[in-house]
C-alpha cells in the first residue's frame, strides 16, 4: 500500500518507520527541517515512565511502549533513551504524586520510598521540611527526541522510504488520498496518516470544538555551582508535589536542565 504520512515529529516518524517494517511504501512529508523545533514532539527530551493509573489508556500501553522503543533501538543501532529513573515528591495528601505512586501499585512496578531527611541526603537539591515524602523509580528516564527524529529520517531513508523536508501542506482529501503542498505540488496514496500536531486545526478547521491544542510555558536553566553535580547525576523530578503540577529534566544528552509547569497550560 501507499501511504503519506504528513508530519514528522516523533508520531509520524514512527508511523513510517512502522508502516515500512510492514513492507508499505511510505512518503513523509514535513513543514520545516527535521528534527523541527516547533513540532510537539519536538524539544530536546520528553519524559518516559511507568507511574500511570493501570485502568487509563497511557497503564494499558506503557509496556507496549518500552517494547516498542527497544525495538526501534535495535533498528537505529542507537539507543536514545537516558534511563536514569524519577522520583516523585509528595507535599500534601492527594497530590499528583501520591496519584502517580497509586499507579506504580497498581501496575507493580518497583519504586522505593524515601522519608525526608533520607531523600535529602540522597539529593541534595532537596529542603528538608517542605515535603511529605518522595519516593524513586529505576523505570523511567528521558528519550531524546531531537536525536531520535534525526535517527528515524536516517533509517527510512536508507530503507526505502521517501522523506521530504521543507513541504508544508495546505490541504488534505482524506477520502481521495489526496494533498496539495503550499508550492502546488500534489501528491497521491492510498492512505493518508495525518500527524501534525499543533496544526491539524490548519487542515481541518471543522474539528474545532473537538479537538483543543495547548501551550505550556517551560524554561532552560543552568544548575547553581554547589549543586550542578547533584543534578547531573539525578533522577527526573517527575512531579515537584502539591498543586504545581510541575516537573524538572536534568542535565540529559547535551541538553540544559530544564523545568516545566502545568500552571502555564494555555489553549490556543
Amino acid at each position: 500500500m501507499n501511504v503519506i504520512v504528513v508530519g514528522a515529529g516523533i508520531a509520524g516518524l514512527s508511523t513510517a518507520w512502522s508502516l515500512v517494517k510492514a513492507g508499505h511504501s511510505v512518503s513523509v512529508v514535513e513543514q520545516g527541517p527535521i528534527p523541527n523545533p516547533l513540532a510537539a514532539s519536538g524539544d530536546h527530551h520528553r519524559i518516559i515512565r511507568r507511574a500511570y493509573r493501570a485502568g487509563t489508556g497511557y497503564g494499558r500501553l506503557i509496556t507496549e511502549a518500552y517494547e516498542a522503543w527497544d525495538e526501534m533501538w535495535a533498528d537505529l543501532g542507537e539507543n536514545h533513551l537516558d534511563a536514569r529513573g524519577f522520583v516523585c515528591i509528595s507535599r500534601e495528601p492527594g497530590d499528583e504524586a501520591e496519584d502517580y505512586r497509586e499507579g506504580l501499585e497498581q501496575g507493580n512496578f518497583p519504586f522505593d520510598v524515601l522519608e525526608p531527611d533520607a531523600a535529602v541526603e540522597r539529593w541534595p537539591f532537596l529542603e528538608s521540611g517542605s515535603f511529605r515524602y518522595a519516593y524513586f523509580s529505576p523505570e523511567g528516564g528521558v528519550l531524546h527526541c531531537r536525536k531520535i527524529a534525526a535517527s528515524l529520517a536516517e533509517w527510512l531513508r536508507a530503507n526505502g522510504g521517501n522523506v521530504y523536508e521543507h513541504s508544508k501542506v495546505a490541504s488534505i482529501d482524506p477520502d481521495a488520498g489526496h494533498i496539495v503542498l503550499e508550492s502546488g505540488e500534489t501528491m497521491q496514496a492510498d492512505r493518508i496518516v495525518v500527524a501534525a500536531g499543533a496544526w491539524v486545526l490548519k487542515l481541518f478547521p471543522e474539528l474545532d470544538g473537538e479537538l483543543k491544542t495547548y501551550r505550556t510555558a517551560l524554561a532552560y536553566v543552568e544548575p547553581p555551582a554547589d549543586l550542578k553535580a547533584a543534578w547531573e547525576a539525578a533522577p527526573v523530578v517527575l512531579d515537584v508535589g502539591g498543586s504545581v503540577d510541575g516537573y524538572v529534566v536534568p542535565p540529559s544528552g547535551g541538553a540544559g536542565m530544564k523545568f516545566g509547569s502545568g500552571l502555564h497550560k494555555v489553549p490556543t
